[in-house]
């Protein structure tokens, strides 16, 4: 590498091909829509962050990234308005740096309606969607990460059956509406800003037959639900072993907590 791919093509490694960035810049650019990417491993990007080094930059729409390695990168996968797109199957690492210096494993930006399920994260930073509409993210499993999963600014996604293990934050929902959290394992959120699930102004959410346990606060609300008329429900969950269960931090009404086990 570095490698820039501006057409449609069907690239295959069959899980042999390594494209290694020498350690500089960005591994991989695909600027193109209707591509494949599969079966490959990405390793050596830079480490800045200024300049965002990546082991996969997606700058197009209707594109497949399944079955892949990205290894010794500080971020792994970088969708930026890239609609339509398939994330599957990929095992994402960053470079070995204290928790805080590591890249996002998976970041959605100002791109809509991608699927991104089954993959593997662990030793990352989060995995982020911001200004992103109508995504799925599902039957993901996150290890030791800063936030499993990070929404700002972003409407009606859909998080379920994932897993996420001891990291400081499972999924959090900032400034965004219209979120739907089910099924989702959420476990050993721990330290002085630990959570399973936390809502910081958000709207018009529904939190149903998640299992959040062993984490410093199961669910925060903070000021949320925060548009007028709007409502976050949370229902039929296991929320046990926590420190606290659920924290209300703001006198805000429209919360219906229902049929919970705790």
């Amino acid at each position: 590498g570095p490698v820039l791919v501006t057409k449609k093509l069907l690239i295959d490694g069959g899980g042999k091909a390594v494209i290694d960035g020498g350690g500089k810049g960005t591994v991989f650019t695909l600027e193109a829509s209707g591509a494949t990417l599969r079966g490959l491993v990405f390793t050596g990007s830079g480490d800045s962050h200024s300049s965002d080094d990546t082991c996969l930059n997606v700058r197009g729409h209707q594109n497949r990234i399944e079955d892949n390695r990205f290894e010794d990168c500080l971020f792994g996968v970088d969708l930026k308005q890239s609609n339509e797109n398939v994330v599957r199957r990929n095992h994402l690492r960053s470079l070995p740096l204290p928790l805080g210096l590591r890249g996002d494993a998976i970041r959605l930006w100002y791109s809509m309606k991608n699927l991104v399920e089954e993959n593997e994260v662990v030793d990352a930073r989060d995995v982020v969607v911001w200004y992103s509409n109508g995504n799925v993210i599902r039957k993901n499993v996150g290890r030791r990460g800063r936030y499993s999963l990070h929404f700002m600014y972003a409407q009606h996604n859909v998080v379920e059956d994932n897993q996420f293990y001891d990291s400081s934050v499972g999924i959090y929902v900032m400034y965004t509406d219209g979120v739907e959290i089910r099924r989702n394992l959420i476990s050993h959120s721990l330290g002085a800003t630990g959570m399973g699930i936390g809502f910081k102004e958000a709207s018009d959410s529904v939190l149903e037959g998640n299992h959040v346990v062993y984490c410093a606060i199961g669910i925060s609300s903070d000021l949320s639900p925060y548009e007028p008329d709007s409502t976050i429900t949370i229902k039929d969950n296991r929320i046990a072993y926590n420190g606290v269960g659920i924290s209300f931090i703001g006198d805000k009404e429209g919360t219906l907590v229902e049929g919970n086990v705790f």
